[in-house]
Order: structure tokens, then sequence, then C-alpha cells
């Protein structure tokens, strides 16, 4: 049960197309952007209840590297479970959108805000099973630069 919760954390399964909120105001530049992220929080919070987990104070990481040439590599690992890696492309003005091309379908796309090297994603669409089925949730990461 554990992998059916972990891949709807990463969106594998019910990732329907996914829409950000942007803000009237410019994004950071997206060369302000390349690097490599470590999340220091990846929550998922539901729509429909009061339900919400974060991945990084279960024990797991999320990284994610956005490579000057648009393309990314997000890496998911959850104590007990496999390495997840995948990848895809992105771009980023107002919002950024992670593109995936390999191994999931669809996209997340995020509002940003950066601050030093503190990255800020909210908003991202995606569905979580909290342990009563799945649920539509938000997925906000905070991020430090490595």
């Amino acid at each position: 049960m554990w992998s059916l919760k972990r891949a709807k954390v990463v969106g594998i399964v019910g990732v329907i197309g996914l829409f950000g909120c942007g803000s009237s105001s410019t994004g950071p530049s997206p060369a302000s952007l390349h690097g490599t992220w470590n999340a220091t929080q990846a929550q998922l919070k539901s729509t429909v209840s009061a339900s919400q987990v974060d991945l990084v104070t279960m024990g797991g990481t999320v990284v994610l590297v956005l490579d000057p040439a648009g393309t990314f590599t997000l890496t998911i690992t959850m104590p007990g479970q496999p390495v997840d890696v995948r990848a895809g492309t992105w771009s980023s003005s107002d919002i950024l959108t992670l593109h995936f091309t390999s191994g999931w379908s669809g996209e997340w796309q995020f509002d940003l805000a950066l601050n030093g090297d503190t990255l800020t994603l909210t908003g991202a669409h995606t569905d979580y099973d909290y342990g009563n089925g799945m649920e539509d949730c938000r997925l906000n990461l905070v991020m430090a630069r490595q």
C-alpha cells in the first residue's frame, strides 16, 4: 500500500492537468534557478479534507536539479523504498513548470518565489492517498540551494 501512496505523492498516477496561479509580477530569471535544490519541506495538503503530510518530516528527501539546458531531474527517496528518479523539461516566468518526459506524464506548475538560496514552490495539483482513498491535493516545496 505504501508504494501506492508514494506513487501518488510524486504524481505517478492521477496527475491530471496541473495548473499554477501566476501573479502579475515577473518571477526570478531562469538563470537564477539553475542548480541543485534540496527540500526542507515537501508538503501535500488535501483540498477536500484537513489531511496533510510532509515527506521530509516522514524521513524522505526530495532533490530537484534544474539544468541550464532546460532539463530537470527530480529524485525522491522515502525510507524503506527504492529511490525514484524522474526527469523532464522545465521553464519559468512567474511560475515554474516541470513537464515530465520519463516515467510520469503531465506536468506540475508551481507559483515560485526565490529569496537568496531559498526557493519556495507552491500549488502544484496532484493526488495522494492519506489512508482513506485518493484525494486531490496541492504540493508545496521549500527548497535550499545545495
